[in-house]
């Protein structure tokens, strides 16, 4: 994948909370920072954020980076025992920045299919019928730009 500056400079932070599969937009806002662009096909993160066109067409792709964390660390009350890694309810809130391309005018949060795949299989579920199919957790509508 090959990264480059965005010719624009102008981005759109968005600020999302979620609790499990449950997605909530909560906040927008233009910024005047450069990004690097992501081919539309990037796969490296289990979740991320699709820009999309009138149509449902994708025109970008931007990974989510520390969202839907699913185990917490435990410190125990006596030093000298060790700290532990326990299973959560995936429940917090992430912040994305995408490109802001005059056509976008909803954006998705998406799970990569190969996570769905094995989040299925750790539940004792078959998995889906296409196993390499995203899976949509919620879709939602820019703010008109000026």
């Amino acid at each position: 994948m090959t990264e480059e500056p965005s010719t624009s400079g102008q981005a759109v932070r968005l600020i999302f909370e979620y609790e499990g599969d449950t997605v909530r937009l909560v906040y927008q806002e233009p910024v005047d920072v450069a990004i690097p662009r992501f081919a539309p096909t990037d796969q490296r993160a289990d979740h991320f954020v699709e820009t999309r066109n009138d149509a449902g067409a994708l025109l970008a792709r931007i990974p989510v980076r520390g969202g839907f964390v699913q185990s917490a660390e435990v410190f125990p009350e006596d030093h000298s025992e060790e700290i532990t890694r326990v299973d959560t309810e995936a429940s917090g809130a992430f912040t994305v920045v995408i490109p802001a391309q005059q056509e976008a005018v909803q954006v998705a949060v998406m799970r990569a299919g190969a996570t769905e795949v094995n989040l299925r299989r750790n539940r004792g579920l078959a998995p889906p019928p296409d196993e390499s199919a995203d899976v949509e957790l919620g879709s939602f509508r820019l703010e008109q730009r000026r």
